[in-house]
């Protein structure tokens, strides 16, 4: 019998979380990258970056407005990981997680990767979005979607859902949401709430495999976006 890439995803998820579990388990592993011992590893411009307590907040006023991305950005390379978050943002706000980035180019983003997407309105929360030098197709993996990246850079699209809510009905609008990052070699899978939410397999000969970590701030009318509990787990040891 043939398998179907949708089968093997399937294992891998099933394998990546009990890995995930196992990790968790360990406490030794895990790395609460908010706490107060660390937060000299991170940078952002304190007008529109600041801690309330254990809660980082990012926001933009009328007074403090910006022309483009703002991003608080952690002084450490990352490859293949797990990320545990919960944010909360604004109707108007437009923000996201930025993983395996490069630096950009004078007049681009000082980020440039992938990103796992946050918005107020709900219609990009939960895709894995792309926007790299070489590479910028913007929305990446929708909700429900698993993306595969084939080594010549093409992309063949399986609109699968492993859950029955991938849409906004899986978001609290206005209220904390948990992010689940696991990122393992050419995969990518991004849960929310619980739930599988975008699959991305990148099998891209030119693909970035390490990079910068940080948070997004987009421009646009104000906003703020809040970021807690994040505990980092490094699987590339």
């Amino acid at each position: 019998m043939i398998k179907s890439p949708v089968y093997f995803l399937l294992l891998f998820v099933l394998a990546v979380s009990c890995t995930s579990q196992r990790i968790s388990s360990d406490c030794s592993t895990a790395v609460p990258i908010f706490d107060k011992k660390v937060r000299d590893q991170w940078k952002g411009a304190a007008e529109n970056w600041r801690w309330e307590g254990d809660v980082l907040v990012g926001e933009t006023t009328v007074q403090h407005a910006i022309t483009r991305s703002s991003f608080f950005v952690w002084d450490k390379k990352v490859k293949d990981f797990i990320l545990d978050i919960s944010f909360r943002i604004s109707e108007k706000g437009n923000s996201g997680i930025y993983y395996r980035c490069e630096r950009g180019a004078e007049g681009y983003d000082e980020l440039l990767g992938y990103q796992a997407d946050i918005d107020g309105q709900n219609d990009y929360t939960g895709v894995v979005y792309e926007n790299f030098m070489g590479r910028h197709r913007k929305i990446l993996a929708k909700r429900g979607e698993f993306i595969r990246i084939s080594p010549e850079d093409s992309i063949r699209v399986f609109p699968v859902s492993l859950t029955k809510n991938a849409d906004r009905k899986l978001i609290h609008t206005g209220d904390w949401n948990q992010y689940e990052l696991i990122v393992k070699g050419s995969l990518i899978v991004q849960k929310l709430n619980g739930q599988v939410i975008s699959m991305v397999e990148d099998l891209a000969r030119n693909r970035v495999t390490e990079g910068l970590f940080g948070f997004q701030l987009h421009q646009g009318p104000p906003m703020k976006v809040e970021f807690r509990d994040a505990v980092f787990r490094d699987l590339s040891r």
